[in-house]
C-alpha cells in the first residue's frame, strides 16, 4: 500500500536527549500462539510494513490480541518508548462540537481509514527504534504503528492538511473517523464525490467494510447521529446493563468509565455515583452493601431510557437549568426551538470535594454555574444565556460586584458570558423533571442561613430563658472602615447594622468598633443575656485575657469593651471562622466602600466622624482620688522620666507598659480588689498551673501593690493551698514529649544523660523560661510564646487553618 506522501506527513518519535535506549526482556507464548505471529508477520512483511533488523537499540515485545473474529493482531509493547517521547500538543477536535454538526443533517456518509495509522510512513531517522522481538527475529516498522505516544495526534495533522477547506462545513474529523454531511440528497452526492477523489489525490485509502455512504443515521464516536439528534449507541447500553455488580475497586473504576462516556445523557450522573466514592478510598475495604445495589439498579434504570439530545440551534437563546445537594452540583443546559418545544442539550454534573460540602446552599448554586460554564464554554460563548433560577444570591452574583475572594474570581470567571436571570415558569420537558428527581430539593431555605429575616421594627421583648445573639465584624480600606453588627433575638429574627468608619483605622480597631457598637446597640434594647460571636481572634482573645495589649491605639479600645460587658448580666465570647461569618462581614465591607458622595443608599449605613472612644471619653466621669492621680499629674507637668518612662495616657486613662511592650490599665483600690476577687473566682484551681498576678497581667490591668495582693490571696486560699509543687505538677502534667527536657531542667536541675542532647539543651535554653509548670519561648520581638505538645498543636493548626482556608497562599502565610 503506498500510503500518504512523505513530504505530506511523517511520525518522528523526537526522543528526548540523554534518553537511554532500553532493550526489554524476551516474553515466551504457546506454541499455537506462534503459529498465528508467525502469518500476521508474514503478512506485514508482505505488505512492506516492517523489515528485519540486525543491531537494534530499542527493542519491546509484542503482545497478541484476539479480535471479535477469532484473529490474532500483533501489539507492540511501546511503553518505555512512549515515556521517552515528549507528547506532541496537536489540539485535537472538540467531540461534543463535532457530534452536534453531525446531527440534524439529512444524508450522511461514514467512512474508516484501512489500517489507518500504516498509510504514514515512520521518519527515516526513527524507524529502526520502532524495533520489536517476536519467535522469528527482531523486526522494525517503516510506517507508523499503532500503539506510539503521539500517532493519533500526527494522523490528525495528516487530515488537517487533506481536508483544511472542507472542515466543519460539509465534512468532519476525528482522528481516523470520516464523516460527510449534508442538508438535502440531493447536493450530498456531489460532496461526497468532492471528498473522494481528494482522498484519491493524496492517496488515502478507505475500509469498504467500516464505511455506509447515504444513510440518514449512523454511529460517530460511539453516539448514534440523525436528522432527531443524537442518542447513545444501544451496544454501550445493552454492555453496561449486562454487567454484574463490580466486586472489587477495578470493576467499580471500569463501570463508572463507562457511565462517564455517556454522562451528557444522564441526568445527575455525580449525585448517583456519590455512593459509590467511599469504596474507591484508599485504605477501607471494599464492601458493596445494599445501599451501593440500590444505586446500581437506580443507574441501570436510567441507562434504558436516556433522552434524545439535540444540537443548539445557532442564533437562539439557551437555557441553563441548576440543581444542588449536600453530595454534588449538576446542570442542565436546554433550548426552545422556532416553535417553543423545549429539548435538552446537555447533562454536566460534578461531585462536591473537601471544604466545598461545606459551603451554603447559594453558594452551591453559584459553584454549579461556575462548573457549568467551564464544561460548555464553547455553548456560553455562542450564545445568549438565560438561568432559570429562584434564588436571589445567584442573581446578586452576576448583576453585582462581589467582594470576598472565592465568588469575587467566580464573577470574573463568568463576566464574559452573555448571561441573563430569568424567573421559572411551568416546566415545559421531561428532561427538567429527571434531573430534579435526581437531584432531590434540600429542605432548608434558600439564604436562612446567609440573610437573616429582618426586624419590621426594633422591639425590646427580652427573653429569659434564651440569650440573644450578636455578630460582629469590621473592615478596614483606604477610604475609610466599616463595622457589621447583626443582632438576633431568640425567636431568630434580626436586626442588621452597618457602619461607615469616616476616619482612619486598622482592621483591628475596626473590629473593636463593630464590638462596642454591637454592644451599644444591645444595651439600647434593653438586652441583659447576650452571646457575642465574630471572626477576631485578637479581640476576643484580648477580652478573654489570653492575648496581652501592647498596641497603644488598642488599649482604650479594650478597656470601653470591658466597661460594656461588666453592663450585661451574662455575656458569652466565641470565635469563629471569618467564612462562617459573611453576613457581618459583608455590611461592614459594604460600610467600608461607600464614599457618601452621592445621596445615601437605601440600607441604613450609619457615618461615624470620630472613634467610639473618644465618646466615652467625653461621657464617662473621672474615678475617685487614688495612686495614680499623682502620677497623671507628673505626667501633665513634664516630671521626672525616669519615673514616668513606663506610665502613658491614652484618652484620659493611666495606662503602664510592662516589660516586653504589654499594656495595662492603672486601676484604683477599690476597683483593684473588685479584680483581684473576681479573677481568682474564676481561675482558683484550674489547669495548667498560672500565678493569680500572672492572670491579671493577662487581663491587663495593674496598681503597685498587685503582686503583693494576689500571691497572699492563693496562699489563704484552701483551694490554691492544694496546688501540687512544681516538681507534682510537672509528674502529673506533662507526658514525655520535647518539653519534657526543658521543664526537668528548670524545676530539678537535671540535663539529660545523653552529652549530645545536653550540650543542645545547654544552648537552647536561654531562649525558654517557664511560669508555674508551663514553658515559654521568647518571640522575636521578647513577647511570650507558650509551647505546645503534639496533640495541643494539632487542634491549633485545625482552628487556624479552618479559619484561614480559602485566603492564605501556601505555608509561609499559615505560619505566620
Amino acid at each position: 500500500m503506498p500510503g500518504l506522501n512523505p513530504s505530506l506527513v511523517s511520525h518522528t518519535l523526537n526522543i528526548e536527549l540523554g534518553t537511554k535506549p532500553i532493550v526489554q526482556p524476551r516474553r515466551n507464548f504457546h506454541p499455537e500462539i506462534e503459529k498465528q505471529i508467525k502469518v500476521e508477520i508474514e503478512k506485514l512483511l508482505a505488505a512492506g510494513f516492517i523489515k528485519p533488523i540486525k543491531h537494534p537499540t530499542w527493542l519491546a515485545n509484542i503482545v497478541p490480541v484476539k479480535k471479535k473474529t477469532g484473529v490474532i493482531r500483533i501489539c507492540t509493547d511501546y511503553r518505555d518508548l512512549n515515556r521517552a517521547c515528549p507528547k506532541d500538543e496537536f489540539p485535537l477536535p472538540n467531540m461534543d462540537i463535532l457530534i452536534d454538526s453531525t446531527s440534524g443533517q439529512g444524508l450522511l456518509s461514514f467512512m474508516d481509514g484501512f489500517s489507518s495509522y500504516n498509510q504514514i510512513k515512520m521518519s527515516p531517522k526513527d524507524a529502526e527504534k520502532t524495533a520489536f522481538r517476536t519467535p522469528y527475529g527482531n523486526f522494525y516498522y517503516t510506517v507508523m504503528p499503532f500503539g506510539l505516544k503521539n500517532a493519533g495526534a500526527t494522523y490528525q495533522r495528516a487530515m488537517t492538511a487533506v481536508f483544511h477547506d472542507m472542515m466543519g462545513k460539509e465534512f468532519e474529523d476525528y482522528v481516523d473517523d470520516l464523516v460527510v454531511k449534508s442538508k438535502t440528497r440531493e447536493g450530498h452526492w456531489e460532496v461526497l464525490r468532492k471528498v473522494l477523489e481528494r482522498c484519491r489525490l493524496y492517496g488515502l485509502k478507505m475500509n469498504p467494510k467500516k464505511c455506509a455512504f447515504g444513510v440518514s443515521s449512523g454511529k460517530f464516536l460511539g453516539f448514534q447521529v440523525h436528522k432527531r439528534g443524537i442518542d447513545v449507541d444501544p451496544e454501550k447500553t445493552r454492555a453496561i446493563n449486562s454487567l454484574a455488580p463490580p466486586r472489587n475497586p477495578k470493576e467499580l473504576k471500569s463501570f463508572m468509565g463507562r457511565l462517564s462516556y455517556i454522562r451528557r445523557f444522564i441526568p445527575g450522573l455525580a449525585a448517583t455515583m456519590s455512593t459509590f466514592t467511599p469504596l474507591l478510598k484508599k485504605g477501607k475495604p471494599y464492601q458493596w452493601s445494599e445501599k451501593c445495589q440500590e444505586a446500581y439498579k437506580r443507574v441501570q434504570q436510567i441507562i434504558t431510557k436516556l433522552p434524545t439530545m439535540r444540537a443548539p440551534i445557532p442564533g437562539l437563546p439557551l437555557k441553563l437549568y441548576l440543581a444542588a445537594t449536600s453530595t454534588a452540583v449538576g446542570a442542565l443546559l436546554a433550548q426552545d426551538d422556532h416553535s417553543g418545544e423545549e429539548s435538552p442539550i446537555y447533562y454536566v454534573s460534578r461531585q462536591l470535594r473537601g471544604a466545598e460540602m461545606r459551603y451554603p446552599k447559594t453558594e452551591l448554586l453559584c459553584l454549579a454555574l461556575v462548573y457549568a460554564a467551564q464544561r460548555l464554554r464553547h455553548y456560553f460563548l455562542a450564545h445568549k444565556l438565560y438561568l432559570i433560577v429562584k434564588s436571589d444570591p445567584v442573581r446578586y452574583l452576576l448583576t453585582r460586584p462581589v467582594l470576598s475572594g472565592r465568588l469575587a474570581r467566580w464573577l470574573l470567571q463568568l463576566s464574559e458570558f452573555d448571561i441573563t436571570c430569568t424567573t421559572p415558569k411551568a416546566i415545559k420537558g421531561q428532561a427538567v423533571i429527571d434531573m430534579l428527581a435526581l437531584f432531590p430539593k434540600v429542605e432548608e431555605s434558600t439564604i436562612s442561613k446567609e440573610v437573616l429575616g429582618e426586624l419590621p421594627e426594633m422591639a425590646a421583648v427580652i427573653t429569659e430563658a434564651e440569650p440573644w445573639t450578636l455578630y460582629f465584624d469590621g473592615s478596614s480600606t483606604l477610604k475609610g472602615g466599616g463595622a457589621g453588627v447583626v443582632l438576633v433575638n431568640p425567636e431568630g429574627q434580626a436586626t442588621a447594622l452597618s457602619f461607615k468608619l469616616n476616619f482612619p483605622c486598622t482592621n483591628n480597631t475596626a473590629e473593636y468598633e463593630a464590638f462596642i457598637a454591637g454592644m451599644s446597640t444591645a444595651r439600647e434594647m434593653g438586652v441583659e443575656r447576650i452571646k457575642i460571636i465574630g471572626d477576631s481572634n485578637l479581640v476576643l482573645s484580648q477580652l478573654q485575657g489570653n492575648f496581652a495589649v501592647k498596641e497603644p491605639t488598642l488599649a482604650p479600645y479594650r478597656t470601653a469593651a470591658e466597661r460594656f460587658v461588666r453592663s450585661f448580666k451574662q455575656v458569652v465570647l466565641e470565635h469563629i471562622p471569618g467564612v462562617t461569618n459573611r453576613y457581618a462581614d459583608a455590611l461592614a465591607t459594604l460600610g467600608s466602600r461607600l464614599s457618601f458622595i452621592e445621596e445615601q443608599p437605601n440600607i441604613s449605613v450609619i457615618k461615624k466622624d470620630t472613634p467610639v472612644i473618644e465618646t466615652m471619653v467625653q461621657e464617662e466621669q473621672l474615678e475617685e482620688d487614688d495612686w495614680g492621680k499623682p502620677v497623671k499629674e507628673k505626667i501633665g507637668k513634664g516630671g521626672d522620666i525616669k519615673e514616668l518612662k513606663n506610665y502613658a495616657i491614652i484618652f484620659g486613662e493611666l495606662y503602664r507598659r510592662l516589660p516586653g511592650g504589654i499594656l495595662t490599665r492603672c486601676i484604683g483600690t477599690i476597683e483593684a480588689q473588685v479584680k483581684l476577687r473576681e479573677i481568682h473566682e474564676v481561675t482558683c484551681n484550674l489547669e495548667p498551673i498560672i500565678s493569680l498576678y500572672r492572670r491579671l497581667q493577662c487581663k491587663g490591668y495593674y496598681w503597685p501593690e498587685m503582686r503583693r495582693q494576689a500571691a497572699e490571696m492563693q496562699a489563704n486560699c484552701p483551694k490554691c493551698a492544694k496546688i501540687p509543687s512544681t516538681e507534682e505538677s510537672f509528674a502529673i502534667s506533662f507526658a514525655e514529649d520535647w518539653r519534657a527536657p526543658y521543664l526537668a531542667s528548670f524545676i530539678n536541675g537535671v540535663l539529660p544523660t545523653n552529652p549530645k542532647h545536653a550540650r543542645k539543651l545547654k544552648r537552647t535554653i536561654k531562649r525558654y523560661f517557664i511560669d508555674g509548670s508551663t514553658l515559654y519561648r521568647k518571640g522575636f520581638n521578647g513577647e511570650p510564646l507558650k509551647c505546645l505538645g503534639k496533640s495541643e498543636a494539632q487542634q491549633v493548626m485545625q482552628e487556624v487553618h479552618a479559619g484561614e482556608c480559602g485566603e492564605h497562599q501556601g505555608m509561609k502565610r499559615l505560619y505566620r
